[in-house]
């Protein structure tokens, strides 16, 4: 039945019917949907996404702690740097005036970025002043090396990423 075949009970012709546009609002609002979340993607990738904890309540509770601890440590106007004599650690320790740090006790754990892997202890043992070298070799892969520096009254904690081939 054609459009112009149709006829009401007053004898008119009906118009176009409003619904005919259904299909294509319902399109626009899926095709809306998929823009705003393709953006919300793209945000998500592009930002920064924070740190995680098991306890992030208690941690941004003592934020303030965190925040001196790192003046403490940028005050110290230490340099440390990790290097890899094959797959071997090295760690190389200077002061703020590039002399390298004597009388340090140097603590170090190793671990993988992502896993279930308990984090395992790094002796190191001094090469020169201020190099330090590990015992230890680690398998090839990315592994987060986790350091604990004390000298002369001073404490540096930091994490190196390492990557063995």
């Amino acid at each position: 039945m054609s459009h112009s075949s149709r006829i009401d009970r007053g004898g008119a012709v009906p118009g176009p019917s409003r619904w005919r546009f259904f299909p294509w609002y319902v399109a626009g609002g899926m095709g809306f949907v998929m823009l705003v979340n393709a953006a919300l993607a793209w945000f998500a990738v592009r930002s920064f996404p924070g740190l995680a904890t098991t306890h992030g309540f208690d941690a941004s509770n003592s934020y303030d702690i965190v925040l001196a601890a790192a003046e403490r440590q940028a005050a110290l106007g230490w340099t440390v740097g990790t290097t890899l004599d094959g797959a071997r650690p090295v760690v190389t320790l200077a002061g703020r005036d590039g002399a390298k740090l004597t009388g340090v006790r140097l603590t170090a754990t190793v671990e993988r970025p992502i896993g279930e892997m308990l984090p395992l202890p790094l002796a190191f043992h001094p090469a020169a002043p201020g190099r330090f070298e590990s015992d230890t070799e680690l398998a090839p892969g990315k592994w987060n090396l986790y350091l604990a520096v004390v000298a002369d009254g001073g404490e540096y904690h930091t994490v190196r990423r390492v990557i063995v081939k």
